[in-house]
C-alpha cells in the first residue's frame, strides 16, 4: 500500500535495487554471525545501515528520496565493507550513474539516468567483449564459455542435451553476443531496444543457472534491474502486474526456493547440502530463483509490449561513471591491474610478454609491471599458498563428470584478496606466475609485521611483444632485446635481505596495481 500507484523506470529501478541489495545485507549479517564474540556495534551497524535502504527501496519504490537514499547507502557500504570483486564495483558504479544523473525536475532525472545506464551497459559489454577477444577463449577445452555451458548442462533437467550441443561453436556464440547487444543499444530502435532486452536477459538468466561455485548469480542479479531502462515502459507493466499478485507471487517464490536446491542438485548432494559457495553470499538458490521470477517477467513483458519507449537516447547525462568503468576496464592492456578489472572469466593473458589477445599484447604497457614476473615453485607462506585457490575442486560430482565426459577442464581459479579465504586449500600446491609487484605488495607488510615463511622463486623481466610498436617508438622508449631470468631465488621473512621486495608499495598504489595469478603456458577459467 506504501508504493504508489504511479511509478516510472526509475521507481521501478528501485525496488529492484532494493531486492538486489538484500545480498549484501545477507553477506554482512553471515560476517557479523561468525565474528567474535561479543559483536561489535560496528560489526552490527552495517547490515542494519544497508537493510534500512533496502527497506524503504521496498515500500517507497516511487520517491526519489528513497532512490538518493539507497544508492548512497549502497555505495558507502559496497566502499567500505565490500570484497575486492568485479559484481561489487559494478554495484558501485550502477549506485553512482544513478546519483550523478540527479534532477529536481523527475521526468529529467527518469531521462537522464536511463540515458547513462544504457550507456554503462554499451561500455560494459563492449570491455567484456573485447577480453574475450584471445586464442584460449576459443579452444573448448579451457574455454570459460565451455565450462560454464557444461555447467548448465550438467543439471538434471538438461543432461539429455549434453551429447548433442556444438560445445566448439560457444565461445563463437557468446562473443557474438557481447559485441552484438551494445550495438543493438547503440542503434536505440523500437526493433533493437526489444531484440536487446530480451537477449540479454537471456544471457544473464542462463549464465546463473549452473550449481555454486560454478554459478555467476550475483553478477546476474545486480543486472535485472539495469534492465528497466532499457525497457521503461514494458518494465513499468511488469511492475504493476507483479504488485497486484504479491500475494500469490511471494509464497510461490518461496516454495520454488525451498525446492531449488533438491531440484537442481538431486542425488548430487548429500540431504540438507547446499552448494559450496564462494563469496559466501549463502543466497544460491533464493539469488538463482530470483533471477528466473525477474527476468521472465522482463522478457514476458518486452514480447507482450505493443510498442518500446525509445525516448531519453538522446539527452546526456553525466559519464564520468562510465568513462571509469572504460578505463577501468583497460587497465591491463594499460598494464596497471588485472583483479578486478572486468576481465572475470575471459581466459585472458596479457602477464609475461606472453599476450594470448588476437591484437593486443604489450602495446600500451608502458609500466612493466606485468613483464616483471616470478614464478613461485615452493612456499610455506599462506598467503601464497592460497594466493590461487582452484574452485574446481569445489563443483558437485555430477559437474564434474559431465565435464570430463566431453574433455572440458575442471580448472577454475580465483585469487582470494588476503586472508579472505578461510578454508583448506583445494588442492595440493601447483607452481604459478604473478607479477613481482604483487609479491612485493603481499610480502612487505608481513616482514614488517614479523611473519614467518619462505619461498623460492624464479624472477624473469620479459623483453615485450608488439602488434604494433608505434607508441614505444613514438615515445623513444628503450626496447629491451632479451628475457633477463634469474633463477632459484629464495626468499625468507624472518632473515629478511631483499631491500626491493620488503618496500612496502605506497597506499595509492597498493589500491591501483592488484594482479591475479597466471600460466605462461596455457590460460584456463581465471575470476
Amino acid at each position: 500500500r506504501a508504493m504508489s500507484s504511479e511509478v516510472d523506470a526509475l521507481g521501478v529501478f528501485t525496488w529492484m535495487w532494493a531486492q538486489v541489495m538484500v545480498l549484501q545485507v545477507v553477506k554482512l549479517a553471515i560476517t557479523a554471525a561468525h565474528a567474535a564474540k561479543p559483536l561489535s556495534i560496528g560489526i552490527l551497524f552495517w547490515p542494519c545501515f544497508m537493510g534500512s535502504g533496502c527497506f524503504v527501496g521496498l515500500v517507497a519504490p516511487s520517491s526519489g528520496l528513497t532512490t538518493a537514499y539507497l544508492c548512497g547507502v549502497s555505495f558507502v557500504t559496497l566502499w567500505l565493507t565490500g570484497s575486492q570483486s568485479n559484481h561489487v564495483f559494478m554495484d558501485m558504479v550502477v549506485c553512482l550513474a544513478v546519483l550523478l544523473t540527479y534532477s529536481p525536475d523527475r521526468r529529467r532525472w527518469v531521462a537522464k539516468a536511463t540515458h547513462s545506464v544504457r550507456l554503462f551497459l554499451i561500455v560494459l559489454y563492449l570491455v567484456t567483449a573485447l577480453h574475450k577477444m584471445n586464442t584460449d577463449w576459443h579452444k573448448p577445452e579451457w574455454s570459460c564459455c565451455t565450462l560454464m555451458l557444461v555447467g548448465v548442462l550438467a543439471l538434471p533437467p538438461f543432461r539429455w542435451a549434453l551429447p548433442v550441443v556444438p560445445l566448439s561453436a560457444a565461445p563463437h556464440f557468446a562473443t557474438l553476443t557481447e559485441v552484438g547487444l551494445p550495438m543493438l543499444l547503440i542503434a536505440g530502435g523500437p526493433v533493437a531496444l526489444r531484440v536487446a532486452c530480451v537477449c540479454g536477459c537471456i544471457f544473464h538468466l542462463v549464465i546463473c543457472q549452473m550449481l555454486s561455485p560454478m554459478s555467476v548469480y550475483p553478477f546476474s542479479v545486480l543486472m535485472a534491474p539495469l534492465y528497466v531502462f532499457v525497457a521503461p515502459d514494458a518494465a513499468m507493466r511488469m511492475f504493476v502486474w507483479v504488485r497486484r499478485r504479491l500475494q500469490v507471487i511471494v509464497p510461490l517464490f518461496a516454495i520454488v526456493c525451498a525446492i531449488w536446491t533438491p531440484l537442481m542438485a538431486s542425488g548430487d548432494l548429500p540431504e540438507g547440502e547446499a552448494p559450496f559457495e564462494y563469496p559466501a553470499y549463502g543466497s544460491w538458490a533464493p539469488g538463482v530463483v530470483w533471477c528466473n521470477f525477474a527476468y521472465a517477467g522482463l522478457i514476458g513483458a518486452m514480447v507482450a509490449a505493443r510498442s518500446v519507449d525509445t525516448s531519453s537516447g538522446a539527452i546526456m547525462g553525466e559519464q564520468a561513471a562510465q568513462l571509469f568503468v572504460a578505463v577501468f576496464g583497460l587497465t591491463p592492456y594499460l598494464g596497471l591491474r588485472n583483479y578486478p578489472a572486468l576481465a572475470m572469466f575471459s581466459n585472458l593473458r596479457i602477464e609475461g610478454g606472453k599476450s594470448n589477445h588476437l591484437f593486443l599484447a604489450d602495446d600500451f604497457d608502458l609500466t612493466g609491471w606485468q613483464r616483471d614476473y616470478v614464478t613461485i615453485h615452493e612456499t610455506d607462506i599462506r598467503a601464497l599458498q592460497l594466493l590461487q585457490v582452484d574452485l574446481g575442486r569445489r563443483f558437485t560430482p555430477a559437474t564434474l563428470r559431465s565435464l570430463a565426459s566431453v574433455n572440458v577442464s575442471s580448472e577454475f581459479w580465483i585469487t582470494p584478496p588476503l586472508a579472505a579465504w578461510p578454508y583448506p586449500a583445494t588442492q595440493p600446491f601447483v607452481a604459478y606466475s604473478i607479477p613481482f609487484i604483487e609479491l612485493r605488495r603481499r610480502l612487505a607488510p608481513m616482514r614488517a609485521g614479523g611473519a614467518k615463511g619462505s619461498v623460492r622463486y624464479t624472477r624473469t623481466w620479459a623483453r615485450p611483444r608488439f602488434v604494433f610498436a608505434g607508441l614505444w617508438q613514438l615515445l623513444g622508449r628503450k626496447i629491451q632485446a632479451e628475457d633477463r631470468v634469474v633463477t632459484n631465488a629464495t626468499y625468507d621473512l624472518s632473515v629478511g635481505g631483499d631491500a626491493e621486495l620488503e618496500e612496502p608499495l605506497p597506499q595509492w598504489l597498493a589500491s591501483l596495481a592488484r594482479f591475479r595469478s597466471f600460466d605462461l603456458d596455457y590460460s584456463p577459467c581465471r575470476h
